[in-house]
């Protein structure tokens, strides 16, 4: 209950903002950009895990990408195969728009 009031109030907010709906997290090396949909049912969603410094190099993203604002992007690992099998909508995993600068020092 408390989520759905949190992100009811973001919603209705004036201010520039993005929710980024996370999938399961793992330890591990960057596995880049994680994909991203506007829609939690998404095929190339299914697969439901990332790397954690990956979730970390999409919020860096979020915050330097005026594309994401005011949307709610649910993202899952670039490598997770179903990501691999079902490009998500805004292009297949290895057509991704340029990693800004921001993030790519977040990624080493």
């Amino acid at each position: 209950a408390d989520q759905v009031d949190a992100c009811a109030r973001v919603f209705a907010s004036q201010r520039r903002w993005t929710v980024v709906r996370g999938s399961d997290l793992e330890e591990g090396p960057s596995e880049g950009l994680p994909i991203w949909s506007e829609h939690v049912g998404d095929e190339a969603l299914k697969g439901n895990l990332m790397r954690r410094v990956d979730f970390a190099l999409f919020m860096v993203e979020a915050i330097t990408d005026d594309a994401l604002l005011w949307k709610a992007p649910a993202i899952t690992g670039c490598k997770v195969a179903s990501a691999q099998a079902h490009p998500p909508v805004h292009g297949p995993p290895n057509a991704r728009p340029p990693v800004s600068a921001a993030a790519q020092k977040v990624n080493g």
